[in-house]
């Protein structure tokens, strides 16, 4: 036979449990926000990451342009 106080023990700790639970799906939920707004930014830095290749590259077809241009004189 469950005693009165085994059934209150229990009690509180489906209640701590629950307690950590929510704790736990804020953090998760913290974690989340955390995420998209690194994505975000991710995203952002590969986008000038691409434009700083695409800077890089027209300036070295410049250079050897100008580097045959220099060998003809």
């Amino acid at each position: 036979m469950i005693k009165k106080t085994d059934v209150q023990r229990l009690t509180d700790e489906i209640s701590r449990l629950m307690a950590a639970l929510e704790d736990v799906n804020f953090e998760c939920q913290k974690l989340e926000i955390i995420n998209a707004n690194l994505d975000f930014q991710l995203k952002s830095v590969n986008r000038e990451l691409k434009q700083n290749i695409a800077v890089l590259e027209a300036l070295e077809e410049e250079n050897k342009r100008l580097k045959k241009e220099l060998g003809k004189r």
